[in-house]
């Protein structure tokens, strides 16, 4: 087995570097060290851009949000389930070399930098400014943790920034090892309708992550 080639590496600070890895064509992201998600791990990425572009496929100028982006494998998976010219991406990230590292070895379409705006800010500081101005929202809480920054992007106030930003009838995705039964209440009660799935990390893997499709509506809990 070939040994880990170091592409690039970012010290944000004497607490914090982030380091993208590759062997056997694999990219590998890490922060501090520890390895936090693959471009083998990304058909759970893939299943959800697929369901969360299906109701915005006719719409000529659709607008996604990415929070925590991490090896970018759901903006190329967005990218491609939204062709049309005029889609938009915004994508918040903490690791300002990311978009660096995007252009030089992730991103699988010209066309995806063209649509896409990189922001590095906190999700609180640039979500809560937005309102109905998003068709999708999508969010990797477990990254975004790994960058260290204690922001809790499944607690109550960000689930009502991600409520307010979406239009109505928008989606929020998101992607966890397991389910959770206090996030699932907090999500309807921040006004979602909610389904979840588990799905395989890794196409025929064993290792399986929980998807969760959250539907901006009325939700009313049934008695």
């Amino acid at each position: 087995m070939k040994p880990y080639t170091l592409l690039a590496e970012y010290k944000q600070s004497d607490e914090l570097t982030y380091g993208l890895y590759e062997r056997d064509g694999v990219k590998y992201y890490q922060v501090n060290s520890d390895p936090i998600t693959s471009s083998k791990e990304i058909n759970c990425e893939y299943e959800l851009a697929h369901m969360m572009s299906r109701p915005f496929r006719p719409a000529k100028q659709p607008k996604v949000l990415v929070v925590g982006f991490g090896l970018g494998s759901f903006l190329n998976a967005i990218a491609e389930s939204m062709p049309q010219k005029k889609a938009r991406f915004d994508v918040v990230d903490l690791n300002k070399e990311s978009i660096k590292w995007f252009k030089e070895h992730l991103c699988e379409a010209s066309d995806t930098l063209e649509r896409t705006e990189f922001v590095v800010d906190k999700a609180s500081a640039f979500v809560r400014a937005k309102t109905n101005e998003y068709n999708a929202i999508f969010v990797d809480p477990e990254l975004w943790r790994s960058s260290k920054n204690g922001e809790d992007l499944l607690s109550k106030p960000y689930l009502n920034y991600f409520t307010n930003a979406l239009k109505m009838g928008g989606l929020l995705g998101v992607v966890t090892e397991r389910k959770d039964n206090i996030v699932l209440g907090r999500m309807e009660r921040s006004g979602f309708e909610v389904t979840t799935e588990r799905i395989s990390a890794v196409p025929g893997g064993k290792r399986q992550r929980t998807i969760w499709l959250a539907k901006k509506g009325h939700y009313q809990r049934e008695h």
